[in-house]
């Protein structure tokens, strides 16, 4: 199956809701993508980059380049021309998200019926189309003939509206997401999400607290996966399977190894440091980039972030390295605080009491906000430039 072929049995089905509320059948993005299809006066295998924002316009300029026999690569639209231009003459747009994207495309969609996607699923869309995952879940779902509602940018409040107004049935997240969706008082978050039927979710670790307080309130629907971009690696976890083995990203495969604590995939690796449990399960520790050493001992940041951000007082909150003359590094917190009674001493308190003292951090930063992508992800390489930058220490 694939668009024409879904526009020709049900033309007039909504194939996508944008968050404005504009509606696109199957016919109109199909003729919209064969229009520009004709239009692009590119051979099969030349590259094309989309830099657009998320929503119908990019689905038809994406279609369009999949029947075109195209590659295409999803640009981030907060870049500018001429850093385009600078990937561009670094071969850096010659290739599709997922290499083949047509064909990932059919791949996908052939895992995603296993979760009951078809044409009477409507999908919530919440991260931008520049990242991998949405954009080849949402071309995947058109050739399964879902509804797709896409957010042009993700906002708590409005994403519960979203699954209500259109009695969404499955959805996709990161745990920055849920950890938004949590932290409003319970009468903003009264919001109808019965019809709910699979919720999916990966990207990062998501910290054991905050599973179990989606699991309590959307039910035992959440479905968890672990992959990167680079099409290498891949586990699945579902809600049953995790409560058994909390903080679990999926069984291993016999291709996972771990060496020196780091996760591989035959001969690859995705940078994170893990370890198996006896059963054959996975577990994400951090980032291999982001861990701390401190006096010698090695810190892993994410720890410490799982139980603050579960704190009340915490919007948001990143565990980095600092200078430190001793010691090298010293754990510091970076926190967007969510009430303007909270101090320094009550967070590394509340730490300490859930922590061992040396996995903790030593002082606290209040910040108005942390450097997020628009989909959540933590751009913490940034953040830790800001307090290593005119130090004579470089960072690697």
């Amino acid at each position: 199956m694939h668009l024409g072929w879904q526009a020709k049995q049900r033309p007039d089905a909504i194939a996508v809701i944008e968050s404005g509320g504009r509606t696109v059948t199957y016919a109109e993005l199909d003729a919209r993508s064969r229009q520009l299809a004709a239009a692009i006066g590119l051979r099969p295998g030349d590259a094309l980059a989309i830099r657009m924002p998320s929503g119908a316009a990019f689905l038809e300029v994406a279609s369009a380049a999949q029947r075109s026999g195209l590659l295409y690569t999803p640009v981030n639209t907060h870049l500018l021309p001429a850093e385009v231009e600078e990937m561009a003459q670094g071969k850096q747009l010659t290739a599709g998200p997922m290499g083949d994207p047509a064909a990932e495309c059919v791949q996908v969609a052939q895992g995603l019926a296993h979760y009951g996607f078809g044409p009477d699923a409507v999908y919530l869309s919440t991260a931008p189309f520049h990242h991998a995952s949405p954009l080849v879940h949402c071309m995947s779902l058109l050739r399964l003939g879902a509804t797709l509602v896409v957010m042009d940018r993700f906002d708590a409040a409005e994403c519960l509206e979203l699954i209500e107004r259109h009695r969404v049935t499955h959805a996709q997240f990161v745990p920055t997401m849920f950890v938004r969706m949590l932290k409003p008082p319970a009468a903003r978050r009264a919001r109808d999400v019965s019809s709910l039927r699979v919720v999916l979710h990966g990207a990062a670790p998501c910290p054991v607290e905050v599973k179990r307080r989606m699991l309590d309130w959307f039910g035992p629907i959440i479905h968890e996966f672990y992959s990167g971009t680079e099409a290498y690696g891949f586990t699945v976890i579902g809600p049953q399977e995790w409560l058994a083995h909390p903080g679990s990203v999926g069984r291993a495969g016999d291709d996972v190894r771990i060496v020196d604590g780091v996760v591989h995939f035959g001969e690859n690796t995705l940078g994170d440091i893990g370890h198996l449990d006896e059963d054959g399960y996975l577990y994400l520790t951090d980032r291999l980039a982001h861990t701390i050493v401190s006096g010698g001992v090695n810190i892993y940041p994410q720890e410490a972030e799982d139980v603050l951000v579960m704190h009340p007082g915490v919007a948001d909150v990143a565990v980095i390295g600092v200078p430190d003359p001793e010691r090298g590094e010293r754990v510091l917190a970076v926190v967007q605080p969510a009430a303007d009674d909270v101090t320094a001493d009550e967070l590394l308190a509340y730490c300490r009491e859930r922590l061992a003292p040396y996995k903790c951090p030593r002082a606290v930063d209040f910040v108005l906000g942390l450097p997020r992508d628009p989909s959540g992800k933590l751009r913490k390489g940034l953040l830790r430039e800001t307090y290593w930058r005119n130090h004579e220490t470089r960072i690697v």
